[in-house]
C-alpha cells in the first residue's frame, strides 16, 4: 500500500499545484468582487442595494457545480466559450463574491456609528471617512471567516474534475482508472487535502486569536 503512496505522491503534488494555482485565482478575484458588493450592498440608492442583493442570493443559492456546468456548457450556446481552467476560476469566483459580500458587509456594519461622529469632529467626513476610518476597522476585523471560506475554495477546487481540469481528484481518479487502487489513491489524496485543510485551520486560529 504504501509503496504505492510514494509512487502515486509526485503525480498527486502536481494535481495540488493547479488546486492551489486555482485557489489562488479565485482568492484575488473573488474577494475583491465580494468586497465591491459588499459595500453596494450598503448603498443609500435602494434599487442598487436590492440588485446586488439579487446578485449575492442568485449567486448564493445556486449550486457552485451547476454554476459551472452553466458556464461551461451553456454559454457556448450564446457564443461566449471559456477554457476549463478559466471557467473554474470564474465560478467559484462568483460564488466566493457572493458569499465573502455577506463578511465585508457585516464587518462595515459593525463599525459603530461612534467612529463616524469621531471622524467628523476631526474634519473626516464622507468618503474620507469611510475609506479612512471605518473601512480599515472593517477589514481588520473579518481575515478569519475570510481565511476559512479560502479554506472551502481549495476543497472545493475538486469541482473541477467535472470538465476535465487536471487538479488533485482529478489526478487521483486517472490513477484509479489505470491501477485499479481507487480506494488507496483515493485516500491519499484526501489525506493530502486533510493535512491542509487542519494545518490551515490552525493557521486561522491563531490569526483570529492575534487580532482578538
Amino acid at each position: 500500500m504504501f509503496e504505492h503512496w510514494i509512487e502515486w505522491l509526485p503525480q498527486l503534488l502536481n494535481g495540488l499545484g493547479t488546486s492551489l494555482l486555482l485557489t489562488a485565482c479565485v482568492a484575488l478575484i473573488g474577494f475583491p468582487l465580494g468586497l465591491v458588493l459588499g459595500l453596494l450592498a450598503t448603498a443609500p440608492s435602494r434599487l442598487v442595494r436590492a440588485l446586488v442583493i439579487a446578485f449575492i442570493e442568485v449567486f448564493r443559492g445556486i449550486p457552485l457545480l451547476a454554476v459551472i456546468y452553466l458556464l461551461y456548457f451553456g454559454l457556448p450556446a450564446t457564443g461566449v466559450t471559456m477554457a476549463a481552467f478559466t471557467t473554474i476560476v470564474v465560478g467559484h469566483s462568483l460564488n466566493l463574491g457572493a458569499y465573502s459580500s455577506e463578511v465585508f458587509r457585516a464587518g462595515i456594519l459593525h463599525v459603530g456609528a461612534g467612529q463616524r461622529e469621531a471622524a467628523a469632529s476631526l474634519g473626516i467626513t464622507g468618503r474620507h471617512a469611510f475609506f479612512h476610518v471605518v473601512l480599515p476597522q472593517a477589514i481588520r476585523a473579518i481575515p478569519g471567516p475570510l481565511m476559512s471560506m479560502l479554506i472551502m475554495v481549495f476543497q472545493s477546487t475538486s469541482l473541477a474534475f467535472a470538465i476535465g481540469v487536471s487538479e488533485m481528484t482529478s489526478t487521483a481518479f486517472s490513477i484509479g482508472s489505470m491501477t485499479f487502487e481507487y480506494l488507496n489513491v483515493l485516500v491519499l489524496a484526501g489525506l493530502i487535502y486533510a493535512v491542509l485543510c487542519i494545518v490551515s485551520a490552525r493557521i486561522v486560529a491563531r490569526v483570529e486569536e492575534k487580532l482578538n
